[in-house]
């Protein structure tokens, strides 16, 4: 019997439709409110940093089911993530990659979803969108899950972004590969079985063999969606 996930249906399409437009939304009343502070724009980065293998809990906004004290994810999943950070990952950015890859270092300002940040860039501020990762399902338990592991991973962290043919989409959003810690952001959400590769697309395809690859991996050893079970949270409260 196959575990293979089956494709987003089109009510899935028409949300993911609306979730760009809302984030696009965000982004430009972000900027509005940015206009009306000082010219400079000083980001201070917070005193707590990594502990466990993940960021401290983040100041920037989240949402409500992050600071509603069910932020704490089971230890089993934490080290099954975690596990996810060595072996294709560590020190293995990308062996077939032309040598003239540029990889330009970014400042994360907010983390608006699993695949959307608002970085900072030589005083520039600019909304990146991750190549050739999607959601679960929305029915999918796991799908809160994508957003809140991507806030731990690079919320206020400094972080490196690899461009491919394509520079932005429709939305005027970067399209990149993120790396912190030079792991693959992209590739880590997939490898833990909380995000699925879109396929190759043209003018995206750099690393598009290598994310279905680490979804096959995720497969193999039912990593988050593919175990087929709930993620396990406990009360965090809300410190």
């Amino acid at each position: 019997m196959s575990d293979r996930l089956q494709s987003p249906g089109h009510d899935d399409d028409e949300a993911r439709r609306a979730e760009d437009e809302d984030v696009d939304l965000r982004y430009r009343a972000y900027m509005a409110e940015q206009s009306d502070e000082d010219d400079e724009f000083i980001y201070e980065p917070p005193d707590d940093r990594v502990t466990d293998g993940w960021a401290t809990e983040s100041k920037s906004e989240s949402p409500w089911w992050v600071k509603g004290g069910i932020a704490v994810v089971s230890i089993l999943i934490v080290l099954g993530l975690v596990a996810g950070l060595a072996g294709p990952f560590l020190g293995g950015i990308g062996s077939n990659d032309p040598p003239q890859i540029e990889y330009i270092p970014a400042q994360v300002v907010e983390v608006i979803d699993m695949r959307t940040i608002i970085v900072e860039i030589d005083g520039e501020t600019e909304t990146v969108r991750y190549i050739g990762i999607e959601p679960l399902p929305l029915g999918s338990a796991w799908y809160n899950l994508g957003s809140l592991a991507n806030q731990q991973l690079v919320a206020d962290r400094e972080v490196l972004l690899e461009a491919d043919e394509v520079d932005k989409d429709e939305f005027g959003r970067l399209l990149r590969y993120v790396y912190v810690d030079r792991q693959m952001v992209n590739g880590l959400l997939i490898r833990n079985g909380i995000a699925l590769p879109t396929g190759a697309q043209p003018g995206l395809e750099r690393h598009a063999r290598n994310l279905d690859t680490w979804r096959e991996a995720a497969q193999f050893e039912k990593l988050g969606h593919w175990s087929e079970s709930p993620p396990q949270y406990v009360n965090g409260g809300t410190n």
